[in-house]
C-alpha cells in the first residue's frame, strides 16, 4: 500500500501542484493557456488540446487502479 500511495502522490505532483518533474506541472502549464493557441497544429504533430485530451483519458483510466481496481482502458 505504501508504494501505491507514493506513486499516487508523485502523480498528483506532476498533474496538479508539484515541481518534481521539470520544475513545473500540467496544471501550471495549461491553466491560463489560450484555447486559440492550444488548437494550432505545428507541422504534423498533435496540438496541445489533443495531447491534453490524451492525458485526461489516461488519468481517467488509471484513477481506478489508484483506488485498488483494475486497468480497464486500452
Amino acid at each position: 500500500m505504501k508504494a501505491t500511495l507514493e506513486v499516487a502522490n508523485r502523480f498528483k505532483e506532476v498533474i496538479l501542484n508539484g515541481t518534481w518533474v521539470a520544475n513545473t506541472n500540467y496544471k501550471d502549464q495549461l491553466e491560463n493557456l489560450d484555447w486559440k493557441i492550444a488548437v494550432v497544429p505545428v507541422h504534423n504533430l498533435n496540438t496541445i488540446a489533443v495531447l491534453a485530451q490524451h492525458i485526461h483519458y489516461y488519468i481517467k483510466g488509471i484513477n481506478n487502479v489508484f483506488k485498488g481496481g483494475t486497468l480497464d482502458k486500452r
